[in-house]
């Protein structure tokens, strides 16, 4: 099952406002609310879905909610991904948010 870009975008954005989340199931709440939507997102999958979330970087910023639950999201995916391949344009959101990007800079072992 594909979890489009945009319903990630949404949690994201769910917890940069301060709310738990809730899973994709009704029965449960969870601050890790990526969790269940991201269980068979590795590998390739993950870095294609971590490309989608580089490009949605600007929706986000009009969304203005903040870039914490964005951060969090691309943090994951680029665990998830088993590779320290940088897609176009990261490099450039982690340069604008370094006190946000600190999980991403350790992955991909950028200078601080």
């Amino acid at each position: 099952m594909a979890i489009p870009i945009d319903d990630l975008i949404e949690v994201a954005n769910a917890i940069s406002r301060g709310e738990v989340p809730e899973f994709q199931h009704n029965e449960c709440f969870t601050s890790g609310a990526f969790d269940l939507l991201l269980v068979k997102a590795t590998g390739s999958n993950a870095f294609l879905l971590l490309q989608d979330a580089v490009e949605k970087y600007e929706a986000v910023d009009e969304a203005g909610v903040g870039f914490r639950g964005y951060f969090y999201l691309l943090g994951i995916l680029a665990r998830q991904s088993e590779t320290t391949e940088v897609p176009p344009g990261l490099l450039e959101i982690i340069v604008r948010h370094p006190e946000l990007s600190h999980e991403l800079r350790n992955w991909y072992r950028l200078q601080n």
